[in-house]
């Protein structure tokens, strides 16, 4: 599903890629009617508002900025633009790891809560179709079993051991440099 979502530029500096931070409920030219997370009441936004910032982290040049701006993004149907607006980050981390936006809502939450290192060899884990291993594949079994529980009896899925097998140096290191092109890239 394809929602607008409002963008405000929070950085002191112009080339700081704005955030998100409200639903747009709608457009009309150069206003927006947009609501924030946690509030109740729709605010009017004029997109021609500037901000005034530096022109980058070496240069105080001071130059004027929009500081609003509409963007459209994909957010799978069980994520509400709110849901949207509280979880971004982890929302990037997911789908930069691999996850995908078809899986159910509690997946999301549950691998949400795993370490980075757990999250990328969980998510690794859940995109294979075809194991050449029966020990994998009972471990990708146990993986969907606590993903599917109500009310799992573990924070985690896998025991020590377990995770030991997963997490080997190349799978770290491969969740290292996944998630720092993650922070990195905008």
């Amino acid at each position: 599903m394809t929602r607008k979502i409002l963008l405000q530029q929070l950085g002191e500096n112009a080339t700081t890629a704005p955030d998100p931070v409200a639903d747009v409920l709608s457009q009309h030219g150069d206003t927006v009617t947009a609501l924030w997370p946690g509030e109740t009441t729709p605010r009017t936004i004029s997109l021609q508002e500037k901000q005034t910032c530096c022109l980058a982290c070496d240069n105080d040049l001071l130059v004027s900025v929009p500081k609003y701006a509409v963007t459209e993004m994909d957010l799978p149907e069980w994520m509400s633009p709110n849901d949207f607006l509280y979880h971004q980050t982890a929302w990037r981390y997911f789908k930069g790891f691999g996850g995908q936006a078809d899986w159910p809502r509690p997946w999301f939450f549950r691998l949400s809560k795993l370490g980075e290192a757990q999250k990328y060899a969980a998510i690794q884990l859940l995109k294979v179709r075809k194991f050449r291993s029966r020990f994998r594949q009972q471990l990708r079994s146990q993986l969907e079993t606590w993903l599917n529980e109500p009310e799992p009896r573990f924070p985690n899925p896998f025991s020590r051991k377990q995770w030991n097998c997963l997490l080997n140096a190349h799978v770290c290191l491969a969740a290292k440099q996944r998630s720092n092109a993650i922070y990195w890239s905008r």
